[in-house]
C-alpha cells in the first residue's frame, strides 16, 4: 500500500492498513462548518464521533514507537476548538509528548478591536508508549535555521503564511508553472510536515496523512526519500496530489 494516494473516506480506507505499521502520521484534519469540503458535519456531536473514530484508527496503525503530529487552529473562526480535538486523542490512549507552536509572524491582520490577530497554530505531538524516543534535532538546524531564534531546537517555529513558494499548494488547483513547480495555496507550508517527518523519522519509513488535501505531507516524504500513503475524500484533489508528485 505505501506510496499510494487513495480516494476515499478515511475511515473507511485506513481499516485496510495493518495494525502498526505506520511510522509517523502528520496531517491536519478538517475543521467543523468552516469551509464548504467540512459541510459534511451537521453538528458538533457528528464532528467530535468523527474525530474519535479516527483517533481510535490511527492508534492502532501507528507503530509503538512512533509519533502523530497534529495540526490545528485555535482561532476565534473555528467553531471546534484545538482542546477538543486534542482529548479525544488522548482518550484513545496517545500521550501528548510536546505541544509545538507553529508562529505565522506575518498572518493577515485582523482590522477590529473585538479580536487579536491570530498568529498561531498548534501542532501536538503525540505519541502511543513514550520510552526511549530519539528526536533528530540536529537536522532541524542544518535544514531551517531560521525556523528557530536561537541555536536550541525549542518548540516555537517560526514560519511565515504563505511561505514555500516554490512549493505551494491549495485547495483550487491554479494554473502550475511549468518552470518551477508552483501553486496557490490556503498558507500550510511544506516545512510545517518536512521538519517533524525529518526529526522522527528515517528514510525508507512510511508516513500517513489521513487528511492529505492538496499533499503537502506526502510531497514532504518523497522529496526526502520516505514512503508514504495519503487518503483524501476529493477526487478534484487527488488529481491534483498525483500532478503535484509527478
Amino acid at each position: 500500500m505505501k506510496n499510494t494516494i487513495i480516494q476515499g473516506d478515511c475511515l473507511q480506507v485506513m481499516k485496510g492498513i495493518d495494525d502498526k505499521s505506520i511510522d509517523c502520521i502528520v496531517t491536519s484534519p478538517p475543521y467543523y462548518k468552516q469551509l464548504s469540503y467540512e459541510s459534511n458535519f451537521n453538528s458538533y456531536l457528528q464532528y467530535i464521533e468523527f474525530i474519535t473514530k479516527v483517533a481510535k484508527e490511527s492508534f492502532r496503525v501507528l507503530k509503538n514507537d512512533s509519533y502523530f503530529f497534529l495540526n490545528f487552529a485555535n482561532d476565534k473562526t473555528n467553531t471546534i476548538k484545538s482542546y477538543e480535538v486534542l482529548f479525544k486523542f488522548l482518550e484513545q490512549g496517545f500521550t501528548l509528548h510536546d505541544t509545538i507552536i507553529w508562529y505565522r509572524y506575518n498572518s493577515q491582520p485582523v482590522n477590529t478591536d473585538r479580536q487579536l490577530t491570530p498568529q498561531y497554530e498548534f501542532i501536538f505531538m503525540m505519541c502511543k508508549y513514550p520510552s526511549n524516543y530519539h528526536l533528530n534535532k540536529q537536522i532541524l538546524m542544518e535544514r531551517f535555521p531560521e525556523m528557530f531564534d536561537t541555536k536550541n531546537i525549542g518548540n516555537v517555529w517560526k514560519v511565515a503564511f504563505n511561505s514555500d513558494k516554490d512549493t505551494k499548494i491549495s485547495m483550487k488547483k491554479k494554473d502550475k508553472d511549468a518552470s518551477n513547480g508552483v501553486w496557490g495555496h490556503s498558507g500550510f507550508p511544506v516545512r510545517i510536515a518536512e521538519a517533524p517527518i525529518l526529526m522522527t523519522t528515517k528514510e525508507g519509513d512510511i508516513v500517513l496523512d489521513m487528511f492529505s488535501g492538496s499533499g503537502t505531507t506526502l510531497f514532504a516524504s518523497k522529496r526526502n526519500n520516505r514512503n508514504y500513503i495519503g487518503i483524501e475524500i476529493s477526487e478534484e484533489y487527488v488529481k491534483i496530489i498525483k500532478d503535484r508528485l509527478t
